[in-house]
């Protein structure tokens, strides 16, 4: 039995009762045309809203627009982008100084989207 569960912050961003249902039917046709209509009978789709300020990110309970579009927010960000592109320059890396196999066709797609050859 496959669930489906939407987690929002309630009243932030589904609005009405009508989008609510708007939504649930439109996951569950998508979750259907993927793995076939034999699965409809037995597919739930949940809306789980949480009351504003119950939920954080980076520590700051949502929402919370002045935070999310403030210096302190986008220097956390920044922060983080710039980790996550050097670990991802160490890893390209290490990949193209490893030997490559004989012919293995999903190492070399890889490979070639770590050097931005993925065209």
């Amino acid at each position: 039995m496959p669930i489906i569960i939407v987690k929002s912050i309630k009243g932030a961003v589904l609005t009405s009762d009508a989008q609510k249902r708007e939504l649930l039917q439109k996951m569950t046709d998508t979750f259907i045309s993927v793995v076939g209509e034999v699965a409809r009978p037995f597919t739930y789709c949940l809306i789980e809203e949480t009351p504003m300020y119950e939920w954080a990110l980076a520590g700051a309970p949502l929402p919370d627009f002045n935070f999310l579009t403030g210096p302190e927010f986008r220097g956390m960000k920044d922060n983080a982008d710039a980790i996550m592109l050097a670990y991802m320059a160490q890893q390209g890396q290490a990949a193209s100084q490893a030997p490559a196999p004989q012919h293995d066709e999903k190492a070399e797609r890889a490979r070639a989207i770590w050097a931005g050859d993925d065209k």
